[in-house]
């Protein structure tokens, strides 16, 4: 499912119920030591989340189709969900994968999955909704397709990663198709979705079942697919957002030597229009697999992290931990490998990250990281008995909760006056300032009668996706806003030539 060689994960599979875990509890921990504390046993589980600001509630994907609810700690009967009916979950690397929940879940109750289809094997992406009387459940009827990337002809790279970013749109990993070395070049492709990161507003609009950001890259670019986000990539198993930082890291799974971290701040664009180099580049080597690569890659995004399959063969990338409860790591990216199960640290930086270490913990069949609403990184295993685990510290200060992507604030408001404002969180007016790239959160209040409020240029608004209030007022309504670098306006249309403000976003 990471990309590794399909035999040599068909046969871990076959094993797996008769691996023992070890690790965790096999000697007695010094003071401030890293631990596995196990959540328990599950069938072959690929991931964890938690909805934003839920702290009772944990769910773990399983390979198969199901989803299991981990509630305050117990782990319920009843699955949250079953989809085994739509999963092709075998052979190597099929199954599913993820589980994503946007920032507005606790009132629409939708969520998303990302699998393998049964019978074409589509990188497939679903909603659901919640069950409307429990919410412990999920309305498998309210099924909707959301996006559907084909993968005809091999089992393998199938990406399989759902994140909402702190704008509040979904971001998806899909794998390069398959095959040793991109023998279609799908990665470098901009008019293919495979071996690339998309980015999506997911909600259906009128007839298309999801919306394209307009300040997506490649929007408006003839021969490329608008939701793509970033290309290059052969296998992004697992990437995250640092929920401190808005920082975008990616574990890229390797061909035959290199295994490698890519990571992109959100002075750098978070990925925006990134070519991380595959299939020319393996790690920061190029790569010999074919010889045809287009002079415009010659110095793609190198990772800022490669290790050789000396160390390992297949990565599973993990979080920049921002768990209170656990400073022993604070602000350190951790991550693993799927052949040793070994876990390690390093504090992510451009060009090269620092002090890459091990932790000493390890995971048989370590086959994902995931993280829960309060920033609680959990590593999980494909080996049987207690597989899914919180890593944890012995000595650890007392319970705290470290929430995701507290943005910064901006102010507008447009009323019957004939003036039009935007402030910054220091209350400054941003017409003809500067301001940082990155995501927002954006208070207008819209109380005139004839004017709007209309924000246009290199951004994006959520749920609002027009960042636009109606001519008649709206009152007060708040949008999760990105700001690309380039310029922002905003203006009443009815009267933009004396209602209007302009800045510029810059890289940081």
């Amino acid at each position: 499912m990471r990309g590794v060689r399909g035999a040599l994960l068909a046969l871990v599979l076959g094993l797996a119920v008769l691996v023992p875990i070890r690790g965790a509890g096999a000697r007695v921990a010094e003071p401030d030591a890293l631990i596995l504390s196990p959540v328990g046993a599950f069938q072959e589980p690929t991931y964890v989340a938690s909805p934003f600001g839920d702290q009772d509630r944990l769910f773990v994907v399983q390979k198969g189709g199901v989803i299991k609810l981990v509630l305050d700690g117990v782990i319920q009967t009843t699955p949250f969900l079953n989809v085994t009916s739509l999963v092709d979950s075998g052979p190597e690397e099929r199954g599913l994968f993820s589980i994503a929940f946007p920032p507005d879940y606790a009132t629409s109750g939708l969520f998303y999955i990302d699998y393998t289809a049964i019978g074409t094997g589509a990188m497939t992406v679903d909603e659901f909704q919640r069950n409307a009387l429990d919410p412990n459940l999920a309305d498998f009827g309210s099924r909707r397709l959301v996006i559907s990337v084909p993968h005809p002809s091999q089992a393998n790279h199938n990406g399989g990663q759902l994140q909402f970013g702190p704008d509040g749109l979904l971001y998806i990993g899909t794998g390069d198709g398959g095959g040793a070395g991109d023998p279609n070049h799908n990665a470098q492709n901009l008019h293919d979705r495979r071996g690339k990161i998309l980015r999506i507003d997911p909600r259906q609009d009128d007839g298309n079942p999801y919306r394209i950001p307009p300040n997506n890259p490649f929007v408006g670019r003839a021969n490329a697919y608008p939701e793509i986000w970033s290309y290059g990539l052969r296998n992004p198993w697992r990437f995250s957002f640092d929920r401190l930082t808005g920082d975008l890291s990616i574990g890229d799974v390797g061909q035959d030597q290199w295994e490698e971290i890519d990571y992109r701040p959100v002075g750098y664009g978070s990925g925006r229009a990134g070519n991380f180099g595959w299939s020319c580049y393996e790690g920061r080597a190029p790569y010999n697999g074919y010889n045809d690569c287009p002079p415009l890659i010659a110095t793609p995004i190198p990772p800022v992290f490669a290790y050789s399959h000396s160390r390992g063969c297949s990565i599973s990338g993990g979080y920049v931990v921002r768990d209170a409860d656990l400073p022993t790591l604070a602000g350190r990216y951790v991550y693993g490998d799927f052949c040793t199960g070994d876990i390690y640290s390093q504090v992510l930086a451009i060009p090269d990250s620092q002090g890459d270490a091990s932790t000493s913990l390890h995971v048989e069949f370590l086959s994902s990281f995931g993280e829960d609403a309060c920033g609680h990184v959990y590593a999980m295993g494909l080996a049987g008995g207690n597989n899914v685990f919180r890593i944890r510290q012995t000595d650890p200060p007392p319970p705290d909760c470290t929430p995701a992507f507290q943005l910064p604030e901006l102010t507008g408001w447009v009323d019957n006056t004939f003036q039009i404002h935007l402030h910054d969180g220091q209350g400054q007016e941003l017409d003809g300032r500067t301001l940082p790239a990155g995501a927002y959160r954006v208070v207008v209040s819209d109380d005139s009668t004839f004017h709007d409020f209309h924000l246009l240029g290199s951004v994006s608004c959520v749920p609002e996706s027009e960042c636009e209030t109606t001519v008649d007022g709206m009152g007060r309504v708040t949008w999760t806003v990105n700001f690309t670098p380039g310029t922002v306006t905003y203006q009443c249309d009815p009267h933009a030539e004396a209602m209007h403000g302009t800045f510029r976003v810059t890289r940081g």
